[in-house]
């Protein structure tokens, strides 16, 4: 009976241990997250999207299924300004190389807008920002150099808030870009007619 006691006691006094490591474990990791979103707002709220990237990659390995914070990455990364441009009179291996790290960069951030703005649309198909993120997604296609995906996108992005009337404007620029005169002239009349209507409604 006493050595039942003893191993019951043992048992109790091991599961509190582990469970008070467990709660510990948990309470730091609640910690660093308060703080890293802190910090990330905190940069994004002064356009600092690129110092921003570090704390966001760190805060997605500790919380991986945050769809908001995946946008944020996402948009860092279409906004990153820490990477080096091609220079006309460098090597072109130099040039070649720097030019395929920004590529991977927009194609990471084309990547992550469409599985996360396609969520977003499912789980939120009246979130206010969701044309926002469709048209950031949109530049991130273009610079991916996917012109006629970007296109779709930003007029998507309209359609979901129509004050976001650059869309027709880039939209005009990307089928000057291709050499489709017709298409642009339709879109900078547009532009121009949503612009006008804008200052009337204000």
């Amino acid at each position: 009976m006493d050595k039942t006691i003893i191993y019951i006691s043992k048992f109790f006094f091991v599961y509190l241990v582990s469970a008070s490591f467990l709660f510990a474990g948990g309470s730091k990791k609640k910690e660093e997250t308060i703080a890293l979103k802190k910090q990330i707002y905190g940069l994004h709220k002064v356009d600092e999207e690129t110092s921003s990237i570090p704390y966001l990659e760190r805060y997605l390995e500790l919380s991986q299924n945050e769809l908001y914070f995946k946008l944020l990455y996402a948009k860092a990364l279409l906004y990153r300004n820490d990477l080096s441009v091609p220079k006309p009179n460098e090597p072109a291996e130099d040039r070649i190389n720097k030019a395929k790290i920004i590529q991977k960069n927009y194609n990471l951030a084309s990547k992550l807008f469409q599985e996360n703005v396609l969520h977003l649309e499912k789980v939120r198909p009246r979130d206010p920002n969701l044309g926002r993120w469709y048209y950031l997604w949109a530049f991130s296609e273009w610079f991916s150099d996917n012109k006629e995906k970007s296109i779709k996108l930003f007029l998507k992005a309209v359609k979901l808030d129509y004050r976001l009337t650059e869309s027709y404007y880039n939209v005009a620029s990307l089928y000057e870009s291709l050499g489709q005169w017709k298409d642009a002239s339709l879109y900078w009349r547009k532009y121009e007619k949503a612009e006008k209507e804008l200052e009337e409604e204000d």
